[in-house]
């Protein structure tokens, strides 16, 4: 591609592209920085334009960006490996470019960068207490060690200025940012108000991937509660597949069930389509920080069911959607079943998120906090705080 000769360059890293919420909100960055920077993409696998563009509802060219991919596999063809040389080019890799962003976690360039924050797992401490409840698995501890063996001695620098994708997590992950912190929400596209209430499925729809932190397996348990005391609706699952163990876990508990289907990833017209024509959306991730695809349900006129306590709260406010634990959600879809009033009020409500959400307020929030991100200089020279210098 032509690049201009008056944008700031900016370089954009993320590792593995897989198919989840935290591609999709980076590839809103990628959008929100190609409109004012030459920008530049660092992966090492994964990066499918088209697919991409479906997944998150951007409409980029391959003329609006250039794909970099790191050749870091070396002799050793093991992932761990391979992810740590990935952090390890980085700091070669930065040179010459005006602004350094991390995707999703803080990555270590080894300059002062921009960095989006979108789960827990920006800090492997708070992820190990809450996702292990500390203590971390045997294959785990081992990837982290030959990840950290192929990073080398370097010294990760991780300033600059950081990104959260709810307040939730900014309170969760603060002590891990050596900067100032902001709050973005992702951008949720618009899409199709879907069927009007009275021709939709009484079904309940759990969406996104199907990975051990989404915790599918309480998403049947609830359903399957809720369907014991009267509940009349079936369960669908439809997401990309996450863990193959998991996954297997999943269909095996769904083909003992005929109320269940699992479908394969839906994108594009596939997706507007299925959140368009279902009633109920579930998740029960107990560290979601945020929960694109709670957002795309509720955007869709879904009635969504969280936990409670977590980034959710933010999509979803009413106390009456949130549930303390596997049986209250349950009783709430057993109540919500039977309230054809309540139905009504709460679908109506779900639409606000379309306007909360919009793209074009993110787009306008990263390329302000990029140029942010610029005027952030190393230590001994001119801060935004400290104009002057020291």
């Amino acid at each position: 591609m032509n690049k201009s000769k008056h944008k700031h360059r900016a370089i954009i890293a993320h590792g593995m592209w897989g198919r989840g919420g935290a591609e999709a909100a980076a590839m809103w960055i990628i959008s929100a920085l190609s409109e004012t920077f030459d920008v530049t993409v660092y992966t090492r696998c994964g990066f499918d334009l088209e697919a991409l563009n479906a997944l998150a509802g951007t409409s980029l060219s391959p003329e609006a960006l250039t794909v970099r991919w790191a050749r870091v596999e070396g002799g050793l063809q093991v992932g761990a490996w391979t992810a740590g040389r990935f952090l390890r080019s980085l700091h070669s890799i930065a040179e010459g470019f005006d602004l350094c962003v991390s995707a999703s976690g803080i990555l270590p360039w080894g300059r002062p960068a921009l960095h989006f924050l979108s789960s827990i797992d920006c800090d492997p401490d708070l992820a190990r207490r809450l996702w292990h409840g500390g203590r971390i698995p045997l294959k785990a501890r081992i990837s982290h060690i030959v990840q950290r063996l192929a990073y080398g001695t370097l010294q990760p620098q991780a300033e600059g200025v950081f990104v959260t994708n709810s307040e939730w997590l900014k309170r969760q992950c603060a002590h891990a940012c050596s900067g100032p912190i902001e709050v973005i929400h992702p951008a949720v596209p618009t899409l199709s108000k879907g069927l009007p209430w009275q021709d939709r499925e009484d079904a309940v729809l759990v969406f996104g991937r199907i990975s051990p932190e989404k915790r599918i397996e309480a998403c049947i348990q609830i359903v399957e509660l809720a369907r014991a005391d009267g509940f009349a609706g079936k369960l669908v699952i439809a997401g990309p597949e996450g863990p193959a163990d998991y996954t297997a876990q999943i269909r095996e508990l769904a083909e003992t069930r005929d109320w269940i289907t699992v479908m394969p990833n839906q994108s594009g017209n596939q997706r507007d389509v299925l959140l368009g024509k279902v009633r109920y959306g579930l998740n029960a991730c107990l560290y979601e920080a945020f929960g694109i695809s709670s957002a795309e349900m509720a955007a869709a006129g879904i009635i969504v069911l969280v936990p409670q306590g977590t980034g959710q709260d933010e999509i979803v406010s009413d106390p009456i959607q949130q549930y303390a634990s596997e049986l209250d959600a349950s009783s709430k879809l057993v109540m919500l079943g039977s309230n054809a009033a309540l139905q009504i009020r709460l679908h109506e409500r779900a639409h606000l998120v379309r306007g909360r959400y919009n793209p074009a307020g993110f787009v306008a929030a990263v390329q302000r906090v990029a140029q942010k991100a610029i005027s952030f200089k190393t230590e001994g020279r001119a801060t935004p705080e400290n104009p002057t210098g020291p």
